[in-house]
């Protein structure tokens, strides 16, 4: 079996192993959590000026995707994981006017879209259907309307979305390990290319451009600008992915009340925060909860302002709004966190 598999991975020349396939797929969804780590760090040093950060990560994330998997289209024929395993895209339907390391317009906006706005647009889905479902469990989706029966069809359609995607992917790759396709994800069908090694030649090319970008000297227009800041930019996250996520554990060590040292991040009580939400809270009692105005119940504390809620009502305003009810800071469902007390 295992001399079967190994000549699998060897078939032919240019024909990545699974082993690079799947490498390159859980590149970006390391770097995604990372980018995030940042932002949050950014967000709670100062929720006021900064809070905006944390509430746009997935936007922000999106963007410098996009940006740069614009540059390595446009100049490897490959996408920033793809390329950092030495891989590149093959059009299936070439004709002999597209260079070497270059895709067709109609080719690269496919790879584009597929690659930067395809994981967005599904990670929002993921976030409205856990809305939906933390509503329905609190049984607010009760109530007639066209909106709530949208809610009640992505309620009951998606989970089955997700599940047929995932195990139509995990077809492609069993597929692809044995040698039977050319493709190991459905999207590479979709958006008309197959992944495959570089060659000498290749490598020639590379080196060349490299050469052209890699001296500020050689920089005589905008667009050659934005190339070599994009090429820096690239050449940097190759080269620190071992060392950013030591770096992100630091911060994170840093940033910690347990660990930062007093010296240096000593700062005098800061006063209440001011209220500008949309709720109202003269009048409460102390253990009034401001969003439902009762007796809370499980005491909750959104860290990001200090303010204490009912556990319900908290839970589903933060994931619904991603501020505070009260301060208006921009908070997400990792600053909620239960009181416990013995009675």
């Amino acid at each position: 079996m295992a001399e079967y598999g190994a000549h699998i991975t060897i078939t032919a020349k240019d024909r990545p192993s699974i082993f690079d396939v799947v490498a390159q797929d859980g590149l970006m969804s390391t770097l995604q959590p990372a980018v995030k780590h940042i932002m949050k760090v950014i967000a709670e040093s100062n929720p006021e000026k900064h809070g905006w950060c944390l509430k746009y990560s997935g936007e922000i994330f999106m963007v410098f995707d996009l940006v740069i998997q614009h540059h390595y289209l446009s100049n490897y024929g490959a996408s920033f994981a793809e390329n950092f395993y030495d891989l590149k895209r093959v059009q299936l339907k070439a004709n002999g006017s597209i260079k070497p390391l270059t895709l067709s317009n109609e080719t690269y906006t496919k790879s584009l879209l597929a690659l930067g706005a395809f994981p967005y647009l599904r990670s929002q889905m993921d976030s409205v259907y856990q809305d939906i479902q933390e509503k329905d469990a609190d049984g607010r989706l009760s109530e007639e309307g066209w909106k709530v029966k949208i809610q009640k069809v992505v309620l009951k359609v998606w989970p089955l979305l997700h599940l047929s995607w995932e195990l139509l992917t995990l077809i492609y790759y069993i597929r692809y390990l044995i040698g039977r396709s050319r493709f190991h994800s459905p999207l590479l069908l979709l958006t008309g290319v197959r992944l495959a090694n570089l060659d000498k030649e290749d490598y020639e090319i590379i080196d060349a451009r490299a050469e052209q970008l890699l001296s500020f000297t050689n920089v005589r227009s905008l667009q050659d600008l934005g190339q070599w800041l994009m090429e820096q930019v690239g050449s940097s996250l190759m080269n620190s992915l071992e060392v950013g996520a030591f770096f992100l554990q630091f911060l994170d060590w840093f940033y910690s009340s347990g660990n930062t040292p007093r010296s240096l991040m000593t700062r005098p009580i800061p006063p209440p925060p001011q209220t500008a939400g949309i709720q109202s809270i003269s009048g409460l009692k102390t253990e009034d909860c401001p969003i439902c105005f009762k007796t809370r119940k499980q005491d909750t504390v959104l860290s990001v302002s200090g303010y204490v809620f009912c556990y319900s009502c908290i839970l589903p305003y933060v994931r619904r709004e991603n501020k505070c009810p009260v301060t208006g800071y921009p908070a997400s469902t990792t600053q909620v966190i239960r009181i416990y007390q013995e009675i």
